[in-house]
């Protein structure tokens, strides 16, 4: 019989409860700084927006729209693939693995 990996592929350590708690404090932290810095995309596509429809805007405001909007999507981007691999990292720690090789 072949013994099929259900592990992760991201190479995710087993953690200490100390390690966990960090995590979990970390998380914590990040979901409100992901509302912050989702509310600051939105201010920035909205920016961006009357900079491409409202005629007679200077150009260097509608370039800096481009670039703060640019940079905050930047920022949500990897606030994103950080709560992501956080999720995953706490997630793959031992007791929340299937029981599926124990059952079967």
């Amino acid at each position: 019989m072949t013994q099929v990996y259900t592990g992760s592929i991201l190479g995710i350590r087993e953690m200490t409860d100390k390690q966990r708690d960090a995590a979990r404090k970390e998380l914590a932290w990040l979901e409100t700084d992901l509302i912050r810095r989702r509310k600051r995309l939105a201010y920035w596509s909205m920016r961006k927006t009357q900079a491409e429809t409202i005629p007679g805007i200077r150009e260097e405001l509608c370039q800096s729209a481009f670039y703060f909007h640019a940079r905050a999507q930047e920022l949500v981007n990897s606030g994103e693939r950080l709560r992501a691999y956080l999720v995953a990292e706490l997630q793959d720690q031992p007791e929340h693995l299937p029981a599926y090789h124990y059952a079967h």
